[in-house]
């Protein structure tokens, strides 16, 4: 048999432990295509505005993915280098050239990636249809997705991952080229030492992360960019000595009381960790690490998301809406939707002073109580109530656009020689980013007397039953409607901001997934290449007395412990940076779940295999 021939051979006979690789493999060529497709669809280039940030989200994700992926396949290859180096050490005492051997082991691990790479592009292209459709969907684009094959993205996926396959295959050939054949046919047999607990390690862990967690909470007074960085290298300076130090520190504290040691199947699984914790820390730092960078990113889109759907009432009260006092210009508003499909479903026309200096709207209570009503606002009872206008008080409303409610600092407002003092009223409908400006509500006679010094003017407010593909409506309103007069539709809202935001939580919830699949497979991998190493060790303890069950469950709290530590610390780190975190936390525990499971299974097959 030749290299190649070999290579295939070994690849055909140890596929039950490349298959999780290769389902992560697949999965993240099948997501990059589909990633990379979105910049050439051709569909999407109707949607002008919402097309770039497409394409430039596709980009950074596409980075993003990659720069991840070359560390999960590093990661992989050494995984499937250690596991077989009794077998490359065989296969070197058998006197064969160890440029050969490396050649072999090493085409193993390109034919994996070439394997990945078609399965990847085939599902790629089956699912793509429906990937785009979801990206519409997310975006709020009412466009048709046809099947489409991407030829540009095709190419660059092949390219891409057959760069970094290829240096993984220079990698693997070097790495066992330099290994020592004494290695090799000793690797399984290295003797386990007992970590020693350093205190003042374990204690500063706990100090570390708590400083890191103040600079991040008050990041306020410390300076934003000055606190992400000490933030980040403190998190990871105490993950790695929380790891490295206090959980062995903690183990040994376990293991020196009996009570616990000698509950159940705890002197099999306690000691077993006690021991392994030296060597598998920094995996295990890694992971929480690399979980809380998971949740963190996920919890950022999802913000946004959480953001349009309890804003969108506020900022998009009305389907449209406009400022015009030209009763021609209205009656030309009316007649086009006359014409039209659409059905009016509301008018709300509210007359309204401005403030230059302030840049503040002004209405009275009457209009305000007529706009609460017409527009059903939650808690309009309860709102109205506790509005209770004396003279010179003033309710005041925040800004419906987020990046412009900043909080008032002043509890007193002077408006052309009248002065008020302002009733903060939580933010609710009123005018929309149509008029995203704060607004004041005085009583109706205080209005009279300002309405003599400033400028009064009429907001006009649309809602249509139907108010869906309004973009043909939107250029025909622009066409009758004077510049000055603030058009703003939903069909506007939804090109400048919420198609965005839809669009990142679609790409950022793809590519979390993407990454918790591959933290999981790192302890995945992780696990398995010391059960080869550990059946030995549990064939004695079958000899001495312990039963397959007894066995059975304790392997199972080992396992569990290196799949649920770093959940745990990585969750522990992302929600003091995000407090929201209930939907976020299910996803990840659901995918560490699954992995558990199986890594639980396989590893019992290993030990139990004879």
């Amino acid at each position: 048999m030749n290299s190649f021939e070999i290579s295939v051979s070994n690849v055909k006979r140890n596929i039950k432990t490349y298959r999780l690789y290769l389902m992560a493999m697949i999965f993240s060529v099948m997501t990059y295509y589909n990633f990379s497709s979105m910049r050439f669809n051709q569909q999407f280039l109707e949607y002008k505005n919402a097309y770039a940030y497409i394409q430039s989200l596709s980009l950074v994700t596409s980075i993003l993915m990659v720069m991840f992926l070359i560390f999960f396949i590093i990661y992989s290859s050494n995984f499937f280098l250690n596991q077989r180096k009794r077998e490359i050490g065989i296969y070197a005492f058998m006197g064969i050239d160890n440029y050969k051997i490396a050649f072999i082991f090493a085409l193993e691990g390109l034919l994996l990636g070439i394997v990945s790479l078609i399965f990847g592009l085939i599902f790629g292209i089956i699912f793509n249809k429906l990937f785009m459709m979801l990206l519409a969907k997310a975006a709020l684009l009412n466009v048709r997705i046809d099947f489409y094959i991407a030829k540009e993205s095709l190419i660059e996926t092949a390219i891409v991952y057959s760069i970094i396959f290829v240096i993984t295959f220079v990698k693997g050939f070097v790495d066992i080229i330099r290994t020592d054949l004494i290695d090799l046919m000793n690797s399984l047999k290295k003797e386990e030492a007992l970590p020693k607990v350093n205190y003042f390690k374990a204690i500063s862990s706990i100090v570390i992360l708590a400083i890191a967690y103040w600079c991040a909470i008050n990041q306020a007074k410390i300076g934003f960019d000055t606190a992400l960085l000490i933030s980040v290298l403190l998190v990871v300076w105490g993950t790695y000595w929380l790891f490295g130090a206090f959980f062995p520190m903690f183990m040994n504290f376990l293991v020196n009381r009996k009570e616990i040691l000698y509950n159940g199947t705890n002197v099999i699984s306690f000691s077993n960790l006690f021991f392994k914790i030296k060597e598998n820390y920094k995996t295990l730092a890694q992971v929480a690490i690399l979980v809380t960078i998971c949740i963190t990113s996920l919890g950022t889109v999802s913000s946004l998301k959480y953001y349009v759907n309890n804003n969108r009432k506020i900022e998009v009260p009305y389907s449209i809406s406009f400022v015009s006092s030209n009763q021609e210009e209205i009656d030309k508003v009316y007649e086009l939707l006359q014409n039209s499909n659409y059905k009016v479903k509301l008018k709300e026309h509210a007359k309204y002073l401005f403030d230059n200096q302030h840049e503040t709207i002004i209405i009275n209570y009457t209009t305000f109580n007529k706009i609460l009503s017409d527009l059903n606002v939650e808690n309009r009872q309860k709102i109205l109530s506790q509005l209770q206008l004396s003279n010179n008080e003033a309710g005041y409303v925040g800004a419906s656009m987020t990046w412009l409610s900043i909080q008032r600092e002043k509890e007193q407002i002077t408006i052309e020689d009248m002065k008020f003092t302002l009733k903060t009223i939580p933010k609710i409908p009123l005018f929309g980013n149509g008029l995203p400006y704060p607004c004041l509500v005085i009583n109706d006679n205080e209005y009279d007397v300002l309405k003599t010094k400033l400028l009064e003017q009429q907001f006009n407010g649309i809602i249509l039953e139907n108010p869906e593909n309004m973009e043909e409506l939107t250029y025909q309103l622009a066409s009758v409607l004077p510049e000055q007069s603030k058009l703003y539709t939903s069909y506007i809202a939804d090109a400048t901001f919420y198609d965005f935001t839809g669009i990142i939580y679609f790409l950022g919830f793809f590519l979390f997934l993407v990454f918790v699949f591959a933290t999981a497979s790192i302890i995945y991998f992780k696990i398995l290449s010391e059960s080869f190493g550990e059946k030995t060790k549990y064939e004695i303890l079958q000899k001495i007395g312990a039963t397959k069950s007894e066995i059975r469950h304790a392997i199972s709290k080992y396992i569990a412990t290196f799949f649920i530590l770093p959940l745990i610390v990585g969750i522990v780190h992302s929600s003091v940076a995000i407090f929201v975190l209930s939907n976020l936390m299910n996803y990840n525990i659901i995918i560490h779940g699954i992995f558990y499971l199986i890594a639980r299974r396989r590893y019992i097959q290993i030990i139990e295999s004879n």
